[in-house]
């Protein structure tokens, strides 16, 4: 109701004075009749009746049941499913764990054949899926090359010849010569160092290294060779669309038809220029997941994964071999099983000696001359297989390699061009064929080639197959060159330091050097230079340097390498640098825990000292060489480890000292590394909606310098024994720091040479060594199984490993003990 015009006149002038001019209640007064009449109240208790019921209806089961029943229904699906899923994957933990017990191959090739021997048949080509984990570099990659080494172990152990590697994102192809080494030192740790399997490795449009036999010094004639394939992403996607151009390109020049392309065509196509299709597919994820893994090869390919596994194990590995054996003979079952035919072992040496016979290298016999590579042009006259239709080429590969009527032979492709060029130019291709299958005689035919002349699909011819220097090994030259009474220790071991080769021939090979070192570098495409040693380590020089001669190529030994993830430059005139130790330093470097502090004696240009840095270990590295001391230290700066690796260029009898006590020092100065990582920070709602990546947080650590050194090192093979007397009062006067159970004394590793493991002479190398360490320490040790982990060492006991064959009646060693407290705490003399 609107107000009065002279009520809202006195209410407006009362307005303008601020509400001076009436009182409050004679405003109500004037207002009152112009307010709604409000609303009649209830009662207090009918009030509080009704708050009560809301309350009640609020918190009852049934509101809960008529709005909430879906969350219920969710809550209690999901609660049984996650147990379900809980209940499943510990199942399957459990059951690979068993299978990891009871099957485990312990780096034998012995076990491995034992667990496969009841297998009716294994894959000739195997392939694998692995991930990269945590980034293109650093512990994921070398966690990669690692599980690819083992894979190949395993398939080396069980014989299959062909495997291949598929990683998404392709970066093992940039690591290939890395990869390969890794290998090449896993198969040595299952086979021993003289007689493990070769490594082929290699990737599409990627030169092969062949060079495993060479570079690890085996000398046996029938080593095996086993065929490794990286894959990637890339592979089956741009080999598709080379193809792709390619048949277009020939159908446009009319030199094939349409009709021509067929799957059969593409399928052979492939095969050659990327892989031919593995037999079984094995997956270390817990669900099949492929990853981009090329469609093309898996299309009849066995699949296998493990449900709920997690990593690379090798019960995964046999678990999809048996599976394959056990789909190989459903399979057979179902066509009826037949007995072998008698005399297959006969016929199959008869195949071997065939091809010994025809593809054996040409006997050359002119060592002191200068090579001569076109006396290794060799023409072997076999037959082929032209397929009527290249549709048909990939159906008559796989029965013929199935029959064994294909040539076999690594390092040849069995698919030809036509040996016509005029039909070759149209696209006409051929399968060469073993050479007992003779053009003129059927009887040597087998059931699928009869068939197939039969139905006219295939024809035969004779074929000129052209072998040359480039396809024969660096040993098949080498016995073609040297007389048969130098063959049963021809020169494969040699040293590898980055661009060079260091050879040390023995006397007799001497008059063979210069075409040996040819060969050499033919065969090794990363060498340039090749010298060989024209003295004994240490013979004439304290700093473990020797004289050389340079047999081919330039005289620059300025090198570059990589070891573990570090980068070294140095002259390797100068220093000593021995390649075939990476093992045994990656070795002793895993043995060292970040933040303890290690002391390198002999520590030479670092290969212990900065990979341990590098791991967030101290290290006090000394070398008493000044050119070992510079590069040590041009090492530490490049691979960014100066605030762990301090170098020093003493005498190592006094530096024993000298580390402990600064060491202690570093400590009670409260020095520390101050180490600044990178950790991915959380994302919002807002940019996980919108798929923005947040900047990453820097955190600051700071690691303080322990009091007391963790373990000593000592890489000087020839005296290091002798240089045991000085820890005698290292820590003299300072028992206190060692008083806590979880402060034990140091370990010390030492190195040092002694017998071969099994020599006659009736004193074992490791008695050897124990009586030499109890002689210069002046402390009994005694031997413990070297299956014996070093950390659990206790006083008085030695652990002795070996680490490489220097020659044949000498071996390098690693003797690892606990520093004993009646020497460490004797008074200092």
């Amino acid at each position: 109701m609107p107000l009065k015009a002279t009520d809202l006149k006195a209410y407006r002038k009362d307005e303008r004075f601020g509400h001076r001019l009436m009182t409050a209640e004679e405003r109500i007064r004037l207002l009152k009749p112009y307010l709604p009449t409000p609303p009649p109240q209830r009662s207090a208790k009918r009030a509080t009746s009704k708050v009560r019921e809301g309350r009640k209806e609020r918190l009852g089961v049934r509101r809960l049941l008529r709005r909430s029943w879906h969350i219920l229904v969710f809550t209690i699906v999901h609660f049984f499913f996650s147990l379900y899923v809980r209940s499943r994957q510990a199942y399957h933990m459990l059951g690979n764990r068993f299978y990891s017990v009871y099957h485990h191959h312990h780096h034998s090739p012995e076990l491995i054949q034992k667990d496969i021997k009841g297998l009716s048949r294994l894959p000739k080509h195997l392939s694998v899926i692995l991930t990269l984990e945590e980034g293109r570099s650093g512990a994921g990659l070398e966690k990669l090359v690692n599980e690819a080494a083992d894979v190949a172990a395993w398939c080396a152990s069980a014989g299959i010849p062909q495997l291949s590697i598929y990683e998404k994102t392709g970066i093992l192809k940039g690591y290939v010569k890395e990869t390969h080494h890794a290998m090449s030192e896993k198969l040595k740790t299952y086979f021993g160092p003289s007689s493990y399997p070769s490594v082929t490795l290699g990737a599409p449009h990627v030169p092969q290294i062949q060079s495993g036999l060479l570079s690890h010094g085996s000398t046996e004639k029938d080593r095996k060779n086993i065929n490794i394939i990286l894959l990637s992403a890339e592979d089956g996607r741009d080999s598709i669309v080379d193809l792709t151009k390619t048949l277009a390109e020939m159908s446009q020049r009319k030199k094939i038809q349409t009709a021509d392309i067929t799957t059969e065509l593409i399928d052979a196509e492939l095969s050659e220029s990327v892989m031919s299709e593995p037999d079984l597919l094995i997956l270390f994820t817990p669900h099949v997941e492929l990853a981009g893994y090329p469609p093309w090869q898996i299309r009849l390919t066995e699949i296998f994964h493990v449900r709920d596994n997690q990593g690379v194990g090798y019960q995964v590995f046999y678990r999809g071999l048996c599976k394959f054996a056990r789909a190989q003979m459903q399979t057979m079952g179902s066509q009826g099983a037949q007995s072998p035919a008698p005399h297959v072992t006969d016929k199959k040496q008869e195949d071997e000696d065939i091809m010994s016979a025809l593809f054996r290298v040409p006997a050359v016999r002119s060592g002191t001359a200068a090579l001569n590579r076109a006396l290794f042009d060799k023409k072997v006259d076999i037959a082929a297989a032209v397929i009527r239709e290249n549709k048909l080429l990939s159906e008559y590969r796989k029965a013929l390699v199935k029959s064994d009527d294909i040539l076999k032979l690594d390092r040849i492709s069995p698919i030809r061009g036509h040996p016509d060029s005029s039909l070759a130019d149209k696209g006409a291709k051929c399968l060469l064929l073993h050479p007992r299958i003779k053009v003129q005689k059927a009887e040597t035919w087998g059931p699928v080639i009869q068939d197939a002349v039969q139905k006219g699909d295939v024809n035969l011819i004779p074929y000129e197959l052209r072998l040359n220097y480039d396809y024969y090994s660096f040993r098949d030259i080498m016995e073609s060159i040297l007389p048969e009474d130098l063959h049963d220790e021809i020169p494969g071991g040699f040293n590898v330091a980055g661009h060079v080769a260091h050879l040390n021939l023995r006397k007799q090979y001497l008059p063979y050097k210069s075409i040996i070192a040819e060969v050499l570098q033919d065969k090794n495409p990363h060498i340039k230079t090749v010298i060989n040693k024209v003295d004994d380590v240490g013979a004439e020089s304290e700093f473990r340097t020797f004289q050389y001669e340079v047999l081919a190529g330039p005289g620059d030994l300025n090198v570059t390498l990589t070891e573990n993830g570090c980068v070294f430059e140095f002259d390797y005139s100068k220093v000593y640098w021995n390649s075939k130790l990476e093992t045994e330093h990656t070795r002793l470097v895993k043995l060292f825990e970040p933040g303890a502090v290690v002391c390198d004696v002999m520590g030479g240009i670092g290969p212990f000292a900065v990979p341990a840095g590098k791991k967030g270990v101290f290290v006090w590295a000394n070398d008493k060489n000044p050119e070992s001391y510079k590069y040590l230290k041009a090492a530490v700066e490049r691979n960014r480890v100066e605030q762990f690796v301090r170098p020093f260029n003493a005498d190592g009898l006094d530096f024993i000292h000298q580390a402990a006590d600064s060491v202690l020092a570093a400590h009670q100065n409260q020095e520390k590394a101050v180490v600044i990582t990178k950790k991915k920070a959380p994302q919002t709602t807002t940019e996980k909606r919108q798929k923005k990546k947040s900047p990453p947080v820097l955190i600051e650590e700071k690691i303080p310098v322990p009091a007391t050194i963790g373990h000593f090192v000592m890489n000087l093979p020839a005296s290091a024994i002798e240089f045991l007397g000085a820890y005698r009062g290292v820590y003299s006067g300072r028992e206190s720091l060692f008083s806590s159970p979880q402060q034990p004394l140091p370990l010390v590793h030492v190195y040092c040479f002694s017998f071969k493991p099994d020599n006659t002479t009736g004193t074992s190398a490791q008695k050897d060594i124990c009586e030499r360490i109890t002689k210069t320490l002046g402390y009994p040790v005694k031997l413990v199984d070297d299956k014996a982990e070093e950390k659990a060492i206790n006083e008085g006991e030695v652990v002795i490993r070996n680490v490489r064959n220097v020659s044949p009646n000498k071996w390098m060693y690693c003797a690892s003990f606990r520093l004993p407290a009646e020497v460490a705490f004797a008074p200092r003399e």
